[in-house]
C-alpha cells in the first residue's frame, strides 16, 4: 500500500501535468511543429530501449530475489549496480554515435538535426537510472520523489520559455532535462542510501549482464516498435500535420497507460515471489488481479470513447478534432496491453521463462512491422490507428498459447 501512494502520487504528477502542458505545447506549436518533435522523440525512443537495454525487469529480479547476506556483503548490490551503470554507458556511447551518423546522412533542415542533437543527450539520464534498485527494494518513494521535482521544474520552464514555433529547439532541450535531473538525484539517493561503490569488473561480469537482460531487451524493443512504429512509418508516408495529430490523440491512451504502469510496478516484485514460491498460487493471483483492472480500465475507456470529440477539442485544439475517431481503435490496443503486461511480464517473466516470451514478441514485432507498413502506406493516419490494434490482438493470441504451452503451467 506504501508503494501504491508513492507511485500513484508519482503517476499524479504524470498525468495531469502532461494533461497541463499538452494542450499549451499542442496550440503553440502547432499540428506541423509537433509533428516534426513527435518525430525525432520516437526516434529517440527506440535508442532509449537500448540503453536501459531491459535491467529495469532483469535487475529488479536480481535484486528482489538476493540473499541478506549477499546484499550485505561488499560485492553484492554493488556489482550489480557496476554492471548496469558500466554497460548502459558503453550502449550510450553506440546510439550517440547512431545518431551523429543519422544526421549527417540525412539532408534535414538544421533545426531538426538540433533536435535530434538535443533529445539523444537526455539519453544521458537513463545511464543512471536506478529505479531498478528502488522497485527491486519496493521502495518506490523514492522513484516518485526524484521524478516529480524533476516533472515540476521543467514543466514550469516550459510555460516560462516556450512561446512561438521557434521555440521547438528550446523544448527539447527542457524536455531533455527532466530524466537528467530525476535520475542523477535518484543515483545520489541510491549510492547512499544503499551504500554502493564501483566495482571492478570482469570481462565475465559484462557478459552475463548482457545475457541476463537479453531477451528483456529484445522484448522491450519490440514493445516500442508495437506502440511507435506507426509513427515511425507515418513520418515516411504522411505529412507533419497528420504525424502532429496522431502522436497528440494517441497521448489520450497512453495517460490511461500512465494509470496502470504503477499496479504493473508494485505487483512485479510480488508476482515474482508467489510464482517461485507455488506456481499455480502464484498463476491464480495473477489471473484474479487481471479481472479487476481490466474491468476498470475497459469502464474508464467506454467513458472516453462517449466523449472523444469534445476531449480532443480542449486537450488539443480544433485543428485536431477533424481525427478524433481515431482514438477507439487506439483504446482498444491500450485494453489489450494491460492484459498482455499480465500474460508476459507478470506470468512468463515473472517464473523466469524470459525467452519464451522474447519468442512471441519476435514474431509479433515482425507482424507489426507489415500490418503498420501496409496499412499506413494504403490509409495513412487511419491505417495508423488500426495497425496497433491488430498487432496486440496477434501478440495476445501468441501470450496466450505460450502461457499454456510452458510446462510449469500446464496443470492449470
Amino acid at each position: 500500500m506504501k508503494n501504491g501512494v508513492w507511485l500513484y502520487g508519482l503517476q499524479f504528477f504524470n498525468t495531469v501535468l502532461p494533461l497541463v502542458t499538452l494542450p499549451y505545447i499542442t496550440r503553440v506549436l502547432g499540428t506541423a511543429k509537433y509533428g516534426t518533435f513527435s518525430v525525432v522523440l520516437n526516434f529517440v525512443s527506440y535508442l532509449q530501449v537500448v540503453v536501459e537495454y531491459g535491467f529495469a525487469l532483469s535487475a529488479t529480479r536480481e535484486v528482489a530475489l538476493i540473499s541478506d547476506d549477499e546484499n550485505n556483503s561488499e560485492d553484492g548490490l554493488s556489482r550489480i549496480f557496476t554492471r548496469v551503470i558500466f554497460v548502459r554507458f558503453l550502449l550510450f556511447i553506440c546510439c550517440f554515435a547512431i545518431t551523429f551518423i543519422n544526421i549527417v546522412i540525412f539532408n534535414r533542415p538544421k533545426e531538426t538535426n538540433l533536435c535530434f542533437f538535443v533529445l539523444s543527450i537526455s539519453l544521458i539520464g537513463y545511464v543512471m537510472q536506478e529505479n531498478w534498485i528502488f522497485q527491486g527494494k519496493q521502495e518506490m518513494k523514492f522513484i516518485s520523489i526524484c521524478t516529480i521535482i524533476a516533472r515540476i521544474i521543467t514543466t514550469l520552464l516550459i510555460f516560462i520559455c516556450i512561446k512561438t514555433p521557434k521555440d521547438i529547439v528550446l523544448y527539447c532541450v527542457l524536455y531533455s532535462l527532466s530524466p537528467i535531473i530525476a535520475n542523477i538525484m535518484g543515483t545520489i539517493i541510491a549510492v547512499k542510501r544503499y551504500k554502493l561503490r564501483l566495482l571492478r569488473l570482469k570481462m565475465q561480469d559484462i557478459i552475463d549482464a548482457l545475457r541476463n537482460g537479453m531477451y528483456v531487451f529484445f522484448t522491450q524493443l519490440s514493445s516500442k516498435v508495437f506502440g511507435a512504429i506507426g509513427i515511425t512509418f507515418l513520418g515516411i508516408f504522411a505529412s507533419s500535420e497528420d504525424v502532429g495529430i496522431y502522436s497528440a490523440i494517441y497521448k489520450i491512451p497512453y495517460v490511461l497507460m500512465l494509470l496502470w504502469n504503477p499496479i504493473a510496478q508494485i505487483i512485479y516484485p510480488i508476482t515474482s515471489k508467489r510464482i517461485v514460491e507455488s506456481n499455480y498460487k502464484g498463476y491464480i493471483f495473477i489471473k484474479r488481479i487481471k479481472k479487476y483492472i481490466l474491468l476498470l480500465f475497459g469502464g474508464i475507456s467506454v467513458l472516453v470513447g462517449i466523449f472523444a470529440k469534445p476531449i480532443t477539442a480542449i486537450a488539443f485544439g480544433s485543428d485536431y478534432v477533424q481525427r478524433f475517431y481515431i482514438i477507439y481503435p487506439l483504446l482498444l490496443w491500450m485494453l489489450l496491453g494491460i492484459n498482455n503486461n499480465f500474460e508476459g511480464i507478470q506470468t512468463l517473466v515473472a517464473s523466469g521463462h524470459d525467452k519464451e516470451y522474447s519468442a512471441c514478441f519476435q514474431v509479433g514485432v515482425i507482424g507489426t512491422i507489415i500490418f503498420n507498413y501496409l496499412l499506413i502506406y494504403l490509409w495513412g493516419i487511419n491505417g495508423a490507428a488500426m495497425a496497433p490494434l491488430i498487432s496486440e490482438g496477434l501478440l495476445s493470441i501468441l501470450l496466450h498459447y505460450r502461457v499454456r504451452r510452458v510446462g510449469t503451467f500446464t496443470n492449470l
